[in-house]
């Protein structure tokens, strides 16, 4: 009863204090090794340290949720490309996690990093998701929406199709 009522104060204590970081702008990065890409923008990753709030997995794996963008969905046109595009860009890598936010989940929800490649990025650059604006942080803001103007501008990805629909309004009509 007091080793819970310990791990309970410590979880809340660690909350709050990730929280006030995240909340004023700090960053909190981790790092980790890529076990599964569940579709074109999330991902579960081996932590090689633990994140206070973070729901694991039996297998010791996390859901890392990409911030700041929205690729297909898997039954949608382009959500096969999307998920095997991510697998080429991060499948069984290393990768650095800046934590922008834990989600109601238990989900991390951050900008993945393979060397010095902004994985989510990439996904808008190459036309595999959409920049998700208001879910965007500084620096990343006006890069994002440049990338998602060149990729529609070339056609690149999901932008082959004349009006492809937006995942949120995709899931909408579910």
């Amino acid at each position: 009863m007091v080793m819970e009522m310990v791990k309970r104060v410590k979880f809340i204590v660690g909350l709050i204090i990730f929280l006030f970081f995240v909340n004023y702008g700090y960053t909190f990065e981790v790092s980790g090794k890529v076990e599964k890409v569940v579709d074109g923008d999330t991902i579960h990753v081996y932590l090689y340290e633990d994140v206070i709030g973070v729901k694991k997995h039996k297998k010791g794996t996390v859901i890392v949720r990409l911030r700041g963008i929205d690729a297909p969905e898997k039954d949608q046109p382009f959500g096969q490309d999307a998920k095997r595009n991510l697998k080429n860009l991060v499948g069984g890598k290393e990768i650095k996690i800046v934590i922008r936010d834990i989600d109601r989940y238990g989900r991390i929800v951050g900008y993945v990093f393979v060397g010095k490649t902004n994985v989510n990025l990439e996904q808008v650059k190459l036309g595999f998701a959409w920049a998700y604006i208001e879910y965007l942080d500084r620096p990343y803001t006006s890069e994002f929406y440049e990338a998602e103007k060149n990729a529609r501008i070339r056609k690149l990805g999901l932008w082959r199709e004349s009006n492809p629909i937006p995942p949120w309004v995709w899931r909408k009509r579910r």
